[in-house]
């Protein structure tokens, strides 16, 4: 309670202050008003959905003092104000974001319309948002009257190793008659399996690869459909294409190992489930499910597998068969199958969608016959084929991410993974094709098969991804390191498809837990990936063994002996936490919670005096150069760091004593560490760059010899050329150390390396994304080869998680507490950089950062959101040197000086634009 009178005074003490400043200043203005994360969201089953909403505001110190929900069960209801569902009143916070919503329960298959307003620092008021709504999905099963139903194609008769078995897509219909005027109307749709929604003659929706990944046999997602503009009076028809998908078809790297299975994890035949829900105007309704008065067909999809490609014979297309008028006859009656058992459920991430269309470059033709397009960069997605032939004529299209010398692409990285699509022509004008199951990672399409030559006009790329890296903006002096920001960008938007997955090309494409969570961050960044994550922590959730490890990748449809990996089972403590940090998120920490705890006591029943040894695949530094840390080392030092997260989660879901009790293990930890890895002189026993940017980073280092270990890291940086002999798990936390201990300048010099292994190494060579090594690519054909036939990507996004550091270093941009509601601002200014700026769209606004020297003077321009404030870290002690604008800054109101010491000065400012001026800076 004292708690909340300080906060409540506070407030009142900020509006006062602030108000005399923006007196004259316009009301707020809110924007992208969301629910769980998303824009108009259909078929949430979250019973207790969450608002949030962003604001703007002319002037400085703009804060919300209060707001205002309201929830109907009409537009016209909204529009006249009567919240029949709920009212929040006017709520006295500042809160915005992760606003649970307390009306009356929520019913299956209804849509809500809401909007919120707010009141500023002033208590003036502003207008209503935009009206927005939400639905809600079918909430109990005693709602879903649909069967699963498919095509029978026959089974598997050959060997499961020497032979590939890509069975045909299948195809349901159904007509239907409607003879009244729709008020609404739904669809609710999965499979067992992939499924595309038609519904006379059109796509349903922009999405791909629906359902959804999961662990059918915990849970099976579905979707929600507004189609009430898709129907008309008379005929109509709903139709389906379905295909293995990860349900039936291969699975990463099962066939290289050869594992018992190599494909059908889950199940053997795809099916698919669902139901139109029909309001009439009159008030009646009807309900078109799936079920055995549907009809079942093969069609041109002839092969359709996420890794090996699709064959598509257009000669044998169904033309108009998911339109009226069409003659059904020869259609069978389609096979029931039973319902999973996991539980349905609405999908809760971002879904596949076309983020982003190529055209080529270029096409050489390196042998007769044989054409290849360069697309510009390396991409997840497919190609889309414009032909014209004979009929019967076969195209084949084969991916490549980079060229052999010869001007032929590489496909020995691929392993066996075919990665190969296949259209033959109808012979009926101009063809245009792009298949629908499949999708490679590539930048180089081959084309063979092709009547007479080729244009650019052929090939299109479409790239495909579950997100839209468009939250942060990179800028610096120099070029390779912006470079550097596009690949790293376009490296995520390749893997972050359904899952994160490892890579995009090869036979794997999994959801690698220690790439994830050792890129977690960097992946806020760059995207608004709270929904995303979300739905893969469920995945986790789900995959994590009886006794208490997380797996080394989810979902986790088949193992290999020793399944866990210290640094990778810890995604399950660190994801969670980061999306607690990022996004003020402490639901999915709750929901996390029982297995975190789970995890926590299988570390410690596997310790010794506090000291976690490594265990299971032990994958430690993966990669490193020349150096290797020993897997005792990592599994104390990333437990060491779980206990320390968990600590500060506890606190937040307010579990004071687990939160004493991890802040206790920590220590412990933290004590026993010292004693055995860390000696007298601050050097660690292992005298590894990855052991001093462990111990450091994950404040394991006794604070008396905390300085010397940073000492000794930046020396061994120095006398290695400031190049890394890191791996995974290292590079990331070296340069995030450094610049923790006040060594900018070792770090910059990092950052700009271009000599082996660096990343500028690989821009030099003319990388467009991030490498799974250091040395992806030689100029040495015969290694090579030997890489690429082992394991070897060029779209892996684990080194890419620099961006960690380029925005909370070099921009300078962080988060005090959780959720950015309290900025950090404190860039490192060095003569290594002329100058570096950047942005980050945060869940409450865009925050911006720029610096630059002109002469000895630092200038640096800064954005702070509404409803915000900041701590910006000045580098000078002396404050008469500081200028915002042309003004001395204990001149300006605006700006509180909170601390002058001979490093640096701590001013804090609330939301607006400011433009400083630091003379003197060494």
């Amino acid at each position: 309670m004292k708690n909340r009178l300080a906060l409540l005074f506070i407030t009142l003490l900020t509006v006062g202050s602030s108000y005399g400043q923006n007196k004259d200043s316009k009301s707020l203005a809110i924007l992208e008003p969301r629910v769980e994360y998303h824009q108009n969201p259909e078929g949430l089953d979250v019973l207790q959905p969450r608002f949030s909403w962003i604001l703007k505001g002319e002037g400085r110190n703009r804060v919300q003092s209060a707001y205002q929900i309201t929830v109907a069960s009409s537009m016209e209801k909204l529009s006249q104000d009567q919240a029949d569902i709920w009212d929040s009143g006017k709520v006295v916070s500042n809160q915005t974001n992760q606003i649970i919503y307390e009306g009356i329960p929520l019913v299956s298959g209804t849509k809500y319309y809401w909007k919120v307003r707010v009141w500023d620092e002033a208590d003036m008021v502003s207008t209503w948002s935009t009206p927005a709504y939400w639905s809600m999905g079918l909430l109990k099963f005693a709602n879903w009257q649909g069967l699963f139903i498919g095509h029978d194609v026959g089974y598997n008769k050959a060997d499961k190793y020497d032979s590939l078995y890509l069975p045909p897509a299948r195809y349901l219909r159904k007509s239907f008659n409607l003879n009244k005027k729709i008020k609404k109307a739904t669809a609710y749709t999965t499979a067992l399996g992939l499924y595309e929604l038609r519904l006379n003659g059109n796509k349903v929706g922009e999405a791909n690869f629906l359902p959804g990944w999961t662990d059918y046999d915990k849970r099976l997602y579905y979707q929600t459909f507004d189609i009430t503009n898709n129907l008309r009076e008379g005929e109509n028809v709903i139709g389906a294409v379905i295909a293995d998908g990860w349900y039936a078809g291969y699975i990463g790297y099962a066939l290289l190992v050869r594992l018992d299975k190599v494909r059908e994890f889950y199940g053997v035949n795809p099916s698919f489930m669902g139901q139109i829900q029909i309001e009439y105007e009159d008030g009646s309704m009807e309900t078109i499910a799936s079920d055995q008065t549907w009809k079942s067909n093969e069609g041109a999809i002839r092969e359709a597998d996420i890794i090996m490609g699709e064959t598509y014979d257009a000669r044998l297309e169904n033309t108009g068969w998911d339109a009226p008028n069409y003659d059904d006859s020869q259609w069978k009656k389609p096979k029931v199958y039973t319902y999973p058992n996991g539980k349905l459920q609405a999908y809760p991430g971002t879904q596949v969608k076309n983020t982003e269309i190529l055209k080529p470059l270029a096409m050489t033709e390196p042998s007769p016959g044989t054409f290849v397009f360069d697309l510009g960069k390396n991409i997840a997605g497919i190609a889309e084929l414009k032909v014209q032939g004979p009929k019967g004529t076969k195209v084949q299209l084969r991916f490549g991410e980079i060229l052999k010398n010869d001007g032929q692409i590489q496909t020995e990285n691929l392993r066996k993974a075919r990665a190969t699509d296949t259209y033959i022509l109808k012979g009926e004008g101009v063809e245009t094709w792009k298949p629908k199951f499949t999708y490679h990672g590539f930048q180089y399409v081959e084309v063979t098969g092709f009547p007479g030559k080729p244009t650019l006009e052929t090939i299109t790329g479409h790239v495909l991804s579950s997100i839209e890296t468009d939250a942060s903006t990179f800028g610096s002096s120099n070029a390779m390191n912006n470079t550097l920001f596009k690949n790293i960008k376009t490296t995520q938007s390749a893997n972050f498809f359904e899952i994160p997955t490892d890579c995009p090309q090869r036979d794997e494409r999994l959801g690698w837990t220690g790439d994830a969570e050792i890129y977690m961050r960097s992946a806020t960044y760059n995207s608004d990936v709270a929904a995303f994550m979300t739905k893969f922590l469920v995945d986790l959730d789900d995959a994590q063994r009886w006794y208490g490890a997380y797996p080394n990748f989810a979902p986790f449809p088949y193992s290999r002996p020793n399944q866990y990996a210290p640094a990778w089972m810890d995604a399950g403590v660190i994801i969670p936490y980061n999306m607690y940090k990022v996004y003020n998120d402490t639901r999915i920490v709750e929901y996390m919670y029982k297995g975190m705890e789970k995890f926590m006591q299988f570390q410690e029943d596997a310790s010794t005096d506090y000291l976690r040894p490594g265990g299971g695949n032990n994958w430690g530094d993966w990669l490193a150069v020349n150096e290797e840390t020993s897997h005792d080392f990592v599994g104390a030092s990333f437990y060491g760091y779980d206990a320390k997260l968990m600590a500060e989660m506890a606190e937040a879901l307010g579990k004071t004593e687990d939160a004493a009790k991890y802040a206790n293990l920590f220590e412990n930890i933290k004590k026993a560490f010292a004693q055995k890895y860390i000696l007298d002189n601050g050097r660690t026993t292992e005298d590894t760059q990855t052991s001093y940017a462990l111990a450091l980073y994950f404040d394991l280092y006794p604070n008396d010899l905390a300085e010397k270990g940073a000492a000794r890291l930046a020396e061994k940086i120095e006398k290695n050329g400031f190049k890394f002999s890191t791996g995974f798990l290292g590079t990331k936390h070296v340069m995030l150390a450094l610049s923790k201990y006040g060594y900018d300048d070792i770090s910059y010099k990092i950052f700009q390396q271009t000599e082996y292994p660096s990343w500028g190494y690989s821009v030099e060579n003319g990388s467009t994304s991030i490498w799974e090594r250091w040395n992806s690519y030689t100029k040495d054909d015969a290694e090579n080869s030997d890489l690429n036939a082992k394991m070897n990507s060029f779209s892996h996004y684990a080194f890419g998680s620099v961006a960690e550091w380029m925005f909370q270093h070099a921009v300078g941009i962080d988060t005090e507490d959780a959720g950015y509601r309290n900025i950090i601002i404190k860039p490192a200014i060095s003569k290594e950089m002329d100058y570096i700026n950047g942005s980050y769209k945060s869940i409450n606004g865009n925050i911006s950062s720029a610096w630059n020297w002109k002469g000895r003077e630092v200038q640096m321009n800064i954005e702070i959101p509404v409803n915000t404030k900041a701590k910006v870290h000045i580098p000078t002690g002396e404050t008469s040197n500081i200028k915002e604008g042309n003004k001395a800054i204990s001149k300006v109101s605006s700006i509180n000086i909170l601390e002058s010491n001979g490093e640096e000065t701590i001013l804090e400012i609330g939301s607006g634009t400011y433009f400083f001026r630091v003379k003197g800076v060494r």
